[in-house]
């Protein structure tokens, strides 16, 4: 048998077809198929990340839905709109009194309740009144309801809510018209 010049059975251009193909062999593994599978992978990691959220949210849901019924309590049909009057002096004085007793009626715990005295001598025609308390965050909707239906509520200035051991603190600035 003839064999080649490098000593191979094979003839040289048998041999340099064969060399191309096993380069186009391996150009196709490095380009088609290993992204391909890197691709794949990535894509069952995907799936497992979502197959994981989804039983997580059939667990959760049951919860969710629980807390969104308790959320759809029934609105009132408007908010007390009374007509505004202004305060006396003499009627300034009952004005802790009878926010104590609103605090008292949404299960509020009042710190303390202070009329800004400065407020009282201008000429502004009201009167600031610093608010505190602490309880849970789902009454003061109710309390702050019943704050505006005064007749003599101005405005609220600032609500100040802070977390607090057994539920929220609150802290109100509220301006009430006077003579």
């Amino acid at each position: 048998m003839k064999t080649g010049k490098l000593g191979f059975i094979l003839p040289p251009q048998t041999l340099i077809m064969l060399v191309l193909c096993g380069v186009g062999i391996l150009v196709f593994l490095l380009l088609v198929i290993l992204p391909a599978q890197r691709l794949s992978a990535e894509l069952d990691r995907d799936i497992e990340n979502l197959q994981s959220r989804i039983e997580e949210q059939k667990i959760l849901s049951p919860v969710f839905k629980s807390l969104f019924a308790k959320t759809k309590t029934a609105e009132p049909q408007g908010l007390p709109a009374p007509s505004r009057t202004k305060l006396t002096r003499t009627e300034i004085a009952g004005v802790p009194k009878r926010l104590q007793q609103l605090a008292a009626s949404h299960h509020l715990n009042v710190r303390e309740i202070v009329p800004e005295v400065n407020t009282l001598t201008d000429a502004s025609g009201r009167f600031l009144t610093r608010f505190a308390a602490t309880g849970q965050f789902s009454d003061l909707r109710g309390l702050l309801i019943d704050v505006g239906a005064l007749p003599y509520f101005e405005s609220i200035e600032e609500i100040d809510i802070r977390a607090v051991e057994g539920g929220r603190e609150f802290g109100l600035k509220i301006w009430m018209a006077r003579e």
